[in-house]
């Protein structure tokens, strides 16, 4: 149980409605209703390709955890993640022209394998 910073009152900061409205830590979910939404950081998201040698990892922020987890599902639909190979041989592809995200980070992996170009 936390104490909100705003109004006072004791809330369970693991519940289902707090979890949905998000909202800082010491926010109730009612206060963060009433303030317009949740104002915390953006969400992120870090999702890897292996080339080469090196695995590559791309970390991106998404405005809400809806386009957060609409990008992840879609992600992991179209590189097989959990899959092996048999995302590449069907032709269910999930699209993802549209969803909107800002790049945070990258580290691309190296492509030269065993120094060879």
């Amino acid at each position: 149980m936390r104490t909100c910073r705003h109004c006072e009152d004791e809330f369970d900061e693991h519940s289902q409605m707090k979890r949905e409205v998000g909202g800082y830590i010491n926010e109730c979910p009612w206060c963060v209703q009433e303030r317009g939404g949740d104002d915390s950081p953006p969400k992120y998201l870090g999702v890897q390709g292996g080339d080469g040698k090196m695995a590559g990892i791309t970390i991106l922020a998404f405005e809400d955890n809806a386009s957060r987890e609409a990008y992840k599902r879609a992600w992991s639909n179209n590189t097989g993640m959990s899959k092996g190979k048999s995302c590449h041989l069907s032709g269910s592809l999930t699209a993802m022209h549209g969803m909107k995200f800002k790049k945070i980070g990258e580290n691309m992996g190296n492509s030269n394998h065993k120094g060879k170009l």
